[in-house]
């Protein structure tokens, strides 16, 4: 046990449901050859959730239930950081199922020199039955999924539902802007993608793995065509508010499905862009 690496494990819980919810818990106590402790910050003070947490923990992995204030992502992962005891802080969305070695293989490459974020493979679990739209990266993007294949590769930025952090390293790089980043039910994004940016400026890594896997479950809801709409509007804001162009996770190369998506959704991204401009 003293030869496996020691990290902690953040998610937090805005208004998801305790099913969902609880598939992640689930997969998050059958990780393998690590020890660590999970941080469950809750947005909702929860009994069922707490008592669920408590037995889950073992020699291994502790989980910890703390409820905290409904303020932001960005918020809750800072709090993350202020509480975590270890070098290594990982991430995960609370609708995302990891595979059994996500954490083994994440935690490994942010002890790679210089590595200060690392960022791994995001798939889709749809809830419901896709249309073409799905099929674009654009609109994929929308959904923070990841695939770069299975290889170790340095990148520009990562994305949220699969990342992690090295505290020790970064020091006070280590923070997430509480100006971006969802939080009142709104869809605003930005903070990793900043966060990217802060530490190559510095002169560390942003590197992904595509053996660490996690399944991005995506809910009936969110396949409609307004909540796309409205998720690329708010992208829009976020980007102004951020500043610099848009950074898609597909090196520059479109598809016809892409320039399709675009087509439709484009002008909701630039009305949201331009609005907060």
């Amino acid at each position: 046990m003293d030869s496996l690496i020691s990290i902690t494990i953040t998610l937090t819980r805005y208004a998801e449901p305790n099913w969902l919810l609880f598939q992640n818990l689930d997969s998050l106590a059958l990780q393998q050859d690590i020890q660590a402790i999970v941080l469950m910050l809750d947005q909702q003070e929860c009994k069922e959730t707490a008592d669920y947490c408590r037995k889950l923990s073992t020699s291994k992995i502790e989980f910890k239930y703390v409820s905290i204030p409904a303020k932001s992502l960005s918020f809750a992962r800072n709090e993350a950081i202020r509480m975590c005891s270890t070098d290594i802080l990982l991430y995960i969305d609370t609708d995302a199922i990891a595979d059994p070695l996500w954490a083994k293989h994440l935690s490994s490459i942010l002890t790679q020199e210089n590595v200060g974020v690392s960022g791994g493979k995001i798939i889709p679990k749809w809830l419901k039955k896709t249309s073409f739209i799905q099929k674009s990266q654009v609109v994929l993007d929308q959904y923070s999924m990841l695939d770069l294949g299975d290889s170790v590769v340095d990148v520009h930025r990562i994305v949220g539902a699969n990342f992690g952090i090295n505290i020790n390293r970064l020091g006070n790089i280590a923070t997430f802007d509480e100006d971006l980043g969802r939080r009142n039910g709104k869809l605003y994004s930005g903070e990793e993608t900043k966060l990217c940016a802060d530490v190559t400026a510095k002169g560390f890594i942003v590197r992904y793995t595509g053996l660490a896997v996690v399944e991005h479950q995506v809910l009936p809801e969110r396949i409609k065509f307004s909540w796309i709409a409205t998720r690329m509007y708010y992208q829009g804001l976020s980007s102004a508010k951020r500043g610099g162009p848009p950074a898609p996770n597909n090196n520059g190369k479109y598809t016809m499905w892409d320039y399709l998506a675009l087509s439709m959704l484009g002008p909701f991204y630039l009305y949201g862009f331009y609005k907060e401009k």
